[in-house]
This record gives C-alpha cells, sequence and structure tokens, in this order.
C-alpha cells in the first residue's frame, strides 16, 4: 500500500529538520523522499537541492537538507517544498466503515443501531461528540440525549489507525411509532420500526408485523407511517387500530389509510380441511383475496385492502342417497358455535382507545343464534348484544376498549358471555393501564412449563425491566399480583429493584391451597418516580395434570393392550378354523332306516 502527501516547510538556517509524522509512519513503513528545490529569501541566487531521510523509527523521521549548488550562495532563511511516500511492505492499516446511524433524524434516543463493516481490524472503538471510547466487537446499539450528535469510530491494527463519524439527531419529539403488540418473545420477523430513520419511514419497504402464535402481515407496498388519518398528533399507533389474533387479522384503514395496501396474509395454527377466506365474516371476492397454500395449519392468502380478515371451512355438498334420504333413528348432533378466541388482553394509557375484534362462526348445517352479554362495559362497547348466523356462516364482532383520562394505572379484569344452543363460552379481557410517559420498560412472561398448575404450586415467569431514562442507576418498586377474572387480588408480593440499563431475572411465585381451577393473570407492575409501567400474563390452576412420564406410560399401556388383544383375537380364530365340518359319506342303507 502506498500513500502521498505533500508538506510545505520553513527551513531557517539550520542543517537538521525533525519533522513528527505520528499519523503516517510506523515501525514497518518505508519512507521515500523525492528531491525538491528552494529558493532563499536572502541570496545572492538560486541553487537546486534534494533532502535525503537519514532515520526512520515508528513514529517520527529526521531529514537532512543539502545545498547544491555554488560557494557564494547565501542561505540564511528559505522555504522548501517536497513530497514523500509512505509504503507498508509487511501490511496494510485496516478500513472501516459506518453503515448506521445514518446522517438524519432518530425518532427515538434508546436502542439507536450503531453498525459497521471492517477489513483487518484489531481493535475497534467509537465515542459520542469525543466522549468517552467505548470498545466493539460487532454491531451493536447505544442510547443518547436528544439532541444533534456526532459518532466517532475508530479502528487500528500494527500498521495504522482508520476512522469514520457521522452526524446524527436524535429526537422523540417529532414523531412516535406504537408497535409493542408486535415486540417481544412473539415479534417472529416484525418490522424494528425505532431502528429506521424518521426520513426512512416516511417509504418503509418490506414492513412485517407478526404475531408467532396466531398470523403475519407483509405488506408488498412502501408506506409513509406519518401519513395515517391524524398527522398533526405525531403518533402512529399500530397498538391500538391493528389487531393479529387467533384465526383473525384486523387493520382498521379509516384510522390508517396509509396502511391501507396490498399486503400477504398468514393464519396460523388452523384446523380447517379446506379453508376459504372470510372478509368481515363473509367469502371474500376472489377480486380482493387470492388464496395461496394451506399446509401445516398455515394459511396464506394475498388481499389488496384491509379490513378484518379470518378463515372458515369450505362447506362441502352432502348428496343425499337414494330413496329419499338416510334411515336410522339416532337423534342429530347440533354443533355449538366456535369463538376466534378465548382471551384478549390490552396494554393502554389512559386516554386511549383500542378496537379488537372477535370472530363468531357457526360450523353446522342450519342457522343459529348467538347472544352476545357483556359484564366489562367500565372499559369495553360493542355494537350488538345478538348475531344470528347462517349454516357455515362467521361474523366479525368490533369490541371497543375505552380507557377513561381518570383511570387509575392498574389492571382491569372482565368478561364477556356468548350463549347459543344452548351452549354457554366466556371470553376473558384484561386491560393493563400504565402510566403516560413512563421511564421504564417491563415484560412478565410465565415459562411455558407453568402455564398449568395445581392448586399450592409455583409458577415461574421471566422478568425483564428497561431503563428508558437514559443513563444513571434508578431503584425502583416491583409489585407482583395474581387476580381472577373477577378482580379477587389472590397474591400479592413487593421488592425493590436497582437497574440502570436493563435487567433480566426468574421469578417464583406461590399460589395458595385451595384456589379454585380456573384461570389467573400475573400482574407485574414498576413504580418510579410516581409512575406505573407494566406487564401481565395469564395461566390456568387445574384439577390434575398429567406428567410427560404418565402420557409415555399411558401410551405403552394402550399399545401394549393393542398388542394383546390381537394375539388373543389370533388364537380364538385359529382354534375355531380348526374344527372343520364332517364330510364323510352316508350310506343308502342308512338313510332307508
Amino acid at each position: 500500500m502506498k500513500n502521498s502527501y505533500d508538506k510545505l516547510l520553513f527551513i531557517t538556517g539550520m542543517v537538521l529538520l525533525v519533522i513528527t509524522l505520528t499519523s503516517f509512519i510506523s515501525a514497518y513503513s518505508n519512507l521515500e523522499i523525492n528531491s525538491t528545490n528552494y529558493s532563499g529569501f536572502f541570496t545572492t541566487g538560486t541553487s537546486p537541492g534534494n533532502i535525503t531521510a537519514s532515520t526512520v523509527d515508528g513514529h517520527s523521521a529526521s531529514f537532512y537538507q543539502q545545498a547544491i549548488g555554488y560557494l557564494n550562495d547565501l542561505l540564511t532563511t528559505g522555504i522548501h517544498g517536497f513530497s514523500f511516500n509512505v509504503t507498508f511492505p509487511g501490511g496494510s492499516p485496516p478500513t472501516i466503515n459506518l453503515t448506521r446511524p445514518k446522517n438524519q433524524t432518530y425518532v427515538v434516543r434508546t436502542d439507536i443501531p450503531l453498525n459497521y463493516t471492517e477489513l483487518n481490524a484489531l481493535y475497534v472503538w467509537y465515542n459520542i461528540d469525543l466522549g468517552g471510547n467505548t470498545t466493539l466487537s460487532g454491531n451493536t446499539t447505544f442510547s443518547t440525549t436528544n439532541d444533534l450528535h456526532t459518532l466517532y469510530l475508530w479502528a487500528n491494527n500494527s500498521y495504522g489507525t482508520s476512522s469514520d463519524n457521522v452526524t446524527f439527531t436524535a429526537d422523540t419529539t417529532i414523531f412516535t411509532v406504537r408497535y409493542g403488540n408486535y415486540s417481544g418473545s412473539t415479534e417472529g420477523e416484525s418490522t424494528d420500526f425505532n431502528q429506521s430513520t424518521y426520513e426512512e419511514i416516511q417509504n418503509l419497504a418490506d414492513i412485517i408485523l407478526e404475531n408467532t402464535d396466531y398470523g403475519k402481515i407483509k405488506f408488498n407496498e412502501a408506506i409513509n407511517l406519518t401519513n395515517d388519518s391524524d398527522f398533526s398528533d405525531k403518533i402512529l399507533n399500530l397498538n391500538s387500530y391493528t389487531n393479529i389474533s387467533n384465526n383473525s387479522i384486523f387493520l382498521n384503514s379509516t384510522a390508517l389509510p396509509n396502511f391501507n395496501k396490498s399486503a400477504t396474509l398468514y393464519l396460523y395454527n388452523l384446523s380447517f380441511d379446506d379453508p376459504r377466506v372470510l372478509k368481515d365474516g363473509a367469502v371474500c371476492s376472489s377480486t380482493i383475496c387470492t388464496e395461496i397454500n394451506y399446509s401445516s395449519g398455515t394459511f396464506v392468502f394475498n388481499v389488496t385492502e384491509f379490513s378484518n380478515y379470518s378463515a372458515g371451512e369450505t362447506p362441502v355438498e352432502i348428496v343425499p342417497p337414494p330413496g329419499g334420504g338416510p334411515g336410522g333413528g339416532g337423534a342429530a348432533v347440533t354443533p355449538s358455535f366456535s369463538l376466534g378466541t378465548n382471551q384478549i388482553s390490552v396494554s393502554l394509557n389512559p386516554g386511549e382507545v383500542k378496537t379488537e375484534t372477535l370472530v363468531i362462526t357457526n360450523p353446522g348445517t342450519s342457522s343459529m343464534s348467538v347472544k352476545i352479554e357483556n359484564l366489562f362495559t367500565d372499559f369495553v362497547t360493542i355494537e350488538k348484544d345478538k348475531v344470528v348466523l347462517s349454516a357455515g356462516e362467521s361474523e366479525t364482532i368490533l369490541l371497543d376498549i375505552i380507557v377513561r383520562e381518570d383511570v387509575i394505572p392498574n389492571i382491569y379484569l372482565g368478561k364477556m358471555i356468548f350463549t347459543g344452543n344452548g351452549v354457554t363460552k366466556e371470553v376473558l379481557i384484561s386491560i393493563e393501564v400504565e402510566s403516560e410517559g413512563a421511564l421504564l420498560d417491563v415484560r412478565a412472561e410465565i415459562e411455558p412449563s407453568h402455564k398449568k398448575i395445581l392448586a399450592g404450586e409455583r409458577i415461574l415467569a421471566q422478568i425483564r425491566l428497561f431503563n428508558l431514562g437514559g443513563e444513571g442507576r434508578k431503584d425502583i418498586e416491583i409489585e407482583y399480583i395474581v387476580k381472577d377474572y373477577e378482580g379477587n387480588e389472590i397474591v400479592r408480593e413487593t421488592e425493590s429493584l436497582a437497574i440502570e440499563t436493563q435487567i433480566t431475572f426468574l421469578k417464583e411465585i406461590y399460589i395458595p391451597e385451595g384456589v379454585k381451577p380456573e384461570s389467573y393473570v400475573l400482574y407485574v407492575r414498576a413504580i418510579y418516580e410516581g409512575k406505573i409501567a407494566s406487564s401481565s400474563d395469564n395461566f390456568e390452576v387445574v384439577v390434575s395434570i398429567v406428567s410427560q412420564r404418565e402420557k409415555i406410560y399411558t401410551v405403552i399401556i394402550i399399545i401394549l393392550s393393542i398388542i394383546i388383544a390381537s394375539i388373543i383375537y389370533h388364537m380364538i380364530t385359529r382354534k375355531k378354523g380348526g374344527k372343520k365340518s364332517g364330510t364323510g359319506k352316508i350310506s343308502l342303507r342308512r338313510l332307508r332306516r
């Protein structure tokens, strides 16, 4: 590798000139000096000259100026221009290139991406605004303040040091994207909008919203996130106006006209034999919906616009047999209705509204009426109290969940009752109300193996706390509360923790003996400076639990029973087969008798 540099030096009647070249010369460098000319200010003439390198060490080079010309030249003071080349025969300095952050504006000040590429670097480090250095081992994220900043990135090896830098802005007031429903343990491929800049989100392509339990939306067109129905509020609320739940994908295209684009939808964990696409409970037109694939319970289809989409079984036409229909005197079994989900959980701030959807399906061959009873009227409103469904029909009802401005941050539990054809089903609803502007974020997830427990056992939950208020230690109070859906408190525990950036830990909570077998909610809330951030998860207390070992034993017993029964059957069959009927001749004499 060869680099050229130009220098203009002042020589003041000295033969030896020492030049420090720390930035350019290392112990593994060769230095080549090109000859040049000088002109003296107080000379009787001009003489050519050259500069030769005497010594080169790891940090500096000493140069000697030698006059070439006539003896009567008087060299007192002069200006000497020259150029030199630095060669690295054994290797080269590293290359380093920042890819993020960009020279744009970020709508967050935490978890800003720091991405870079490097070649031949032994060490990489960065600082912000020439503050303290932080060593890097790969791409990372960082936090800063609302302001204009410069990030400096450095890399070095034995042959030198390289750097890159970028100036960017962090401004949390310019725009906010609320997408907590698509982050956490079920986020899957969901787009992390906070990784993009304000400039990028005005034309963002390949947006994905996913809940790995229920389904996914993959938008096929670029979207301007800021261009929703109310641009002035500087908020995009995907939590309130989209929902992916059991056999249901909903997007409110009135509130989010910018998202009313073509997309590919995925519905997970379906049990249909031959599903078809339903739009708002009715069979979707082929001009809007195009089926792509159905495999292993995942239904994939394209849509050209948004509303509420679900799947229903494609009816099978039954041709009656000749003779007027089937015989027999058995009583017909009337199938019950099905609900898209039996549990709805939301998290809102005071003054917010969120619309949830619920699909009711009649899988039978005759019409039925389903009565809806709302027992949570303080927070939930519905547009009707009864639906009438034809055979094979589905209908989507909208639930508006409203949290008034004066509601105190807490968890609120309730339910809705659905009755039809003599069958009653419940939908349990939990609403977490958090403080606006809380400087903490909380995640609580009960371990899958503890989703069903016996009374007198413990639940095990993973708790994650994030400090959103910048640098510095915070002492917070955490409450663990277990409630039933009647709002009765079963357990309450409190502890204090210190957090700087984030913390993750496991928490065991004892469930008393004697509690009823039913569904419960673990509610975790963190309190700091009077503001509350919260999270919740559901679990169930059951009468008995069949362990994995017991399941294996049961399967073995069933298999052995089948084998033994099969052996006995074959033995009996063979024994009967050995007793053959006689075929001897009968004489005429015996017949005459």
